[in-house]
């Protein structure tokens, strides 16, 4: 007999040998080093699905504005831009008696507070 415990799986002390009735005994050490492997290997996995593209896509070029605008309005921009049809609601030239009753409005708010 040796005095090193074993490691992993262990028949049950009491467990028949008949093959009928075996109780398997985990040892903790074991499952502890096993999740610990398992949870180790996710996060090596996800920092490297995080980062890897992400390097990847600084090293990309900038597109150009007027096409970074059309992809993000969803157009397609292989398509030229065609301008909005003008508005019909220009607005009117003030005259001079107009901006001078607007500047006299501005002065009686300012008085009054």
């Amino acid at each position: 007999m040796s005095a090193i415990p074993p490691l992993g799986l262990a028949a049950h002390p009491g467990a028949q040998c008949g093959g009928r009735h075996h109780a398997i005994r985990y040892d903790p050490r074991v499952v502890q080093f096993v999740v610990g492997l398992v949870v180790g290997a996710s996060l090596v996995l996800l920092v490297m699905i995080v980062v890897a593209p992400s390097r990847r896509v600084r090293a990309e070029h900038r597109l150009p504005p007027d096409v970074e605008a059309k992809l993000l309005l969803r157009e397609d921009p292989e398509q030229p831009t065609i301008p909005p049809p003008p508005s019909a609601d220009h607005p009117r030239q003030y005259s001079a008696e107009d901006l001078a009753a607007l500047q006299r409005l501005g002065q009686t708010r300012k008085r009054e507070k």
